[in-house]
């Protein structure tokens, strides 16, 4: 249980980060929208890119069974990186993106 919470407190704070971004074009912003009774956590980009409308997901992280899986990760850099500097060992953290059989390549959990 004391792992669950400090993954809890990690993926916020590094998903909060991306919250303040600011976009050299259109009119655009992040939300993070954090479930935490079923621990999914997301950061959305929504607003206005004339003429067309943004909604669109730039992070979703969940924790299932223990390990923090990353299931998109639409950023520059990647966040499995911060996560691991917020305290989450790579063998906790599952690139959910990759699909399954790629996974083994990286230097995350498998699942």
């Amino acid at each position: 249980m004391d792992n669950l919470n400090t993954y809890r407190q990690a993926v916020r704070s590094v998903l909060l980060r991306y919250v303040d971004i600011h976009y050299a074009y259109g009119q655009i912003e992040n939300e993070a929208v954090f479930d935490e009774q079923n621990d999914r956590y997301l950061v959305v980009s929504l607003g206005w890119e004339r003429p067309r409308r943004v909604h669109s997901c730039l992070l979703h992280v969940d924790i299932i069974g223990g390990k923090v899986w990353i299931q998109e990760d639409n950023t520059e850099d990647g966040i499995a990186l911060e996560l691991e500097h917020a305290g989450i060992p790579k063998t906790d953290i599952v690139l959910g993106f990759h699909e399954p059989e790629v996974r083994q390549y990286t230097e995350y959990a498998v699942a």
